[in-house]
Parts: structure tokens; C-alpha cells; sequence
């Protein structure tokens, strides 16, 4: 089994030098893995820096490969396209994996076959103490707790089959086969300039895994710490975070409505025990979901409940946004209802 661990990058150079140094400290046979990093138009020293690794560590398979197309969507298609891996494995270029974090990713995959998807712990690695707030963010979820907001997830020291909308972009694991069969992700993290082309990201990915009954797992062993900057660790981003979400959301929502037609056509394709559940999806979003289970705290104090209130309202205000440009633009129309993107260029 080879693994081809993707990292799309843009303009963080420093987070991205601490990852790719961490990679090379794999207790694994240099031999099972490739680095691809896939460079979505940097200005600042990122290439510099992956050729100086690629000189210095020629015993190790590190691929540099730029495409300015804008969007982590970028990245992720261009290094599943250019990956020799039957294997994908896609981190962001601020995570610190734990040693034995590829051992976990080989050895599960190589042993279920019947699985499709995988993911591991995600817990955080925190610049600054985090506010007491924070805490009111984590919510239950299996036989753990998660954190959407920061990409955090800890479901316990025990393998377990999972929603595929837990494997979030920080540490996801995909057969080759599926992510192509899948047509891949949606468009995410476009810049501000072209926030009326945002989508739902690896969301998309992984509700057509979970339509199409594709198997996720969660594997301890698969462990890796998601750095979180102070910055992160504030309201103002916080709310920009709600905002981002909502434009999601409705990319999902649209999606899922137009393909479906009304819930009559989609229960004829679709198992019962997960029509349900699409009704959901489709009313409010994946990510209202995971944030409205019960968090590890019973009680709120009034100014977290008024800060989630807030955020409600922001996240209502970017759906609002994207759902108006859907309905004034036929360009954003055409653009939402993409049969995939795998190979795209953003409208001009």
C-alpha cells in the first residue's frame, strides 16, 4: 500500500515548514509515502522552503507542484490528480502529526477493506490559553466530543465506524478510487473576491459518501494536532467563521434541492432509515447539526448564550447573502449545480 499525504498550501510558509519537518519523523518506511505539496499561488517563501526540504532529504519522495487556480479545492484535485497512492491522504499545512499517525493510517486501511474513509483524533495544539468560552463550543458526539468551529475531534482510544462527515480536510483519508468515483470536493476557501463561488469543501465529498454508503472510520492511532493561533481564539474570527458557514450551507442546501427535485424523487434512490436525515440536512445544514447537540456543559452562562445567539444571526446573514446571488445571478446558478469540479476554472 503506498500513501500519497497531500497539503495544500498557501502563503504560511513557517506553519508549513513545521509540517513538512514533522512528516519526516514518521516512524514508517520512507518508501509507503509521498509528499505532494500543492502551492495555490504563494508570495511569500513556501517554494523556497519545499525545495530546500526536497535537497536536503532526497531519500524522501517530496513533490512541489504550484497552481494558482484560486481555492483549497485547488490543491486537494490537482494532488489527487498528480498522487501516486492508491491511497489520499489530505492535511492542511498547520497540523503536527504524531508519529505513528501514517502507521495507523496503512494498517487500517490495509486490514478493512470494506472502508472507504478514515480519520483520527484532531486535538489542538494552542498558542495561547484559550478563553473560558471555548469550553461551550465542544460538543458530544459517539463516544467523544468535538469542536467544529477549530476542526477539533476526539472520539475516545477505540475504533469506531463514523458519519463520513467526520472526516474533515485537517486529516482525511480516501481510497484514490472513491475520491474519483465520488467526482471529488466542492469549491472551498475561495478568496473574498470571489466568496459568491464558495461551497460546502470536503462536506460535499463526504454527503455523497454517505448517499452512496460509503464506510468512514475513526482510528486513534491516526493522531495529529491542529495548531491554533491566537487569533482563531477571538470572537471577531468566530464570527467570520458563522458568516463562511452559512455561504455554505446554502451551497449544500441548493445542491441537495436541486438534485432531489422534491423528497418523493430522492426516497426512490435513497434508503428510508436516510431520508430522514436528509430532510435535515437539507433545512438547516450539516454544521447546524453538529453544533446543536448537547455540548459537555449542561448550563450557559447568558453571555455564551448571547454569543451563540449572535452567531446564529451571522451564520443566517451569509446564507442569506449566497442564496440571493443564487437567485440574481445565472452564473452563480450554473456554477452551484456543477455536475463536479474536478476539472474547473473559476467564472469570470
Amino acid at each position: 500500500m503506498f500513501v500519497s499525504i497531500i497539503i495544500p498550501t498557501f502563503n504560511r510558509y513557517l506553519q508549513l515548514e513545521r509540517t513538512i519537518k514533522n512528516l519526516l519523523n514518521l516512524n514508517t518506511n520512507t518508501d509507503a509515502y509521498e509528499v505532494l505539496v500543492i502551492d495555490n499561488g504563494s508570495t511569500d517563501g513556501t517554494k523556497e522552503i519545499v525545495h530546500d526540504f526536497i535537497c536536503e532529504n532526497s531519500n524522501h519522495n517530496i513533490v512541489y507542484i504550484y497552481d494558482a487556480t484560486p481555492g483549497l479545492m485547488t490543491g486537494r484535485h490537482r494532488g489527487a490528480i498528480e498522487a501516486k497512492g492508491d491511497i489520499l491522504t489530505f492535511i492542511d499545512d498547520d497540523v503536527q502529526v504524531s508519529p505513528n499517525w501514517l502507521n495507523g493510517i496503512i494498517e487500517t486501511m490495509d486490514a478493512r477493506k470494506d472502508v472507504d474513509l478514515l480519520t483520527g483524533p484532531n486535538l489542538p495544539l494552542y498558542e495561547s490559553y484559550p478563553p473560558n468560552w471555548l469550553n461551550y463550543f465542544w460538543g458530544k458526539v459517539y463516544s467523544g466530543k468535538q469542536c467544529s468551529w477549530l476542526s477539533l475531534l476526539d472520539l475516545g482510544d477505540e475504533p469506531i465506524e463514523i458519519h463520513p462527515n467526520y472526516v474533515w480536510g485537517l486529516n482525511f483519508t480516501i481510497r484514490k478510487n472513491v475520491f474519483f468515483e465520488l467526482k471529488g470536493t466542492h469549491p472551498d476557501n475561495i478568496p473574498i473576491e470571489f466568496q459568491i463561488f464558495q461551497g460546502d469543501g470536503e462536506t460535499g465529498l463526504t454527503m455523497k459518501a454517505f448517499l452512496k454508503n460509503k464506510k468512514a472510520i475513526y482510528a486513534p492511532k491516526a493522531l495529529l494536532y491542529h495548531e491554533i493561533p491566537a487569533s482563531r481564539l477571538t470572537i471577531d474570527y468566530f464570527e467570520k467563521r458563522a458568516y463562511y458557514q452559512g455561504v455554505c450551507n446554502s451551497f449544500t442546501q441548493l445542491r441537495l434541492l436541486k438534485q432531489s427535485n422534491n423528497l418523493k424523487s430522492v426516497a426512490k434512490v435513497i434508503p428510508r432509515n436516510k431520508l430522514h436525515k436528509l430532510k435535515k440536512i437539507i433545512k438547516k445544514g450539516f454544521y447546524f447539526l453538529l453544533n446543536n447537540k448537547n455540548t459537555t456543559h449542561n448550563v450557559e452562562p447568558v453571555e455564551v448564550f448571547e454569543f451563540k445567539k449572535s452567531l446564529a444571526k451571522k451564520q443566517q446573514e451569509g446564507f442569506d447573502f449566497h442564496q440571493n446571488v443564487y437567485k440574481n445571478d445565472a452564473v452563480v446558478r450554473d456554477w452551484v449545480h456543477r455536475e463536479d469540479f474536478l476539472d474547473y476554472k473559476l467564472p469570470t
